[in-house]
């Protein structure tokens, strides 16, 4: 009899510790699962209020499409930006240093 103590003892240190490790592996992948149903909601969500803009852009483009294509939008270079935003950026540098 005292020799199946000493063959169930560890059994039981072993068999519980796997239970545990389990039951932690399991409460990890369950918080990673509500991670990723919340990034989904929000995305779906995103997703539908992006499809009713795009249906109303439709609806806008549809109502008169020959007065909406003549319509020229003037996009100005991009050297021009990349030069504004250098200037800008030069200047908040210079307004830093100065407080500094």
């Amino acid at each position: 009899m005292s020799g199946l103590i000493w063959i169930l003892v560890p059994l039981v240190f072993i068999i519980g510790g796997y239970i545990i490790d389990y039951q932690k592996n399991k409460l990890k992948w369950q918080s990673k699962n509500t991670q990723i149903d919340t990034n989904l909601d929000e995305l779906k969500e995103l997703i539908t209020s992006l499809t009713s803009r795009i249906e109303n852009l439709e609806a806008i483009a549809a109502n008169d499409p020959s007065e909406f294509s003549e319509q020229i939008v003037d996009i100005p270079d991009e050297k021009d930006f990349k030069e504004e935003n250098k200037k800008t950026v030069e200047g908040l540098a210079k307004t830093r240093r100065t407080k500094l």
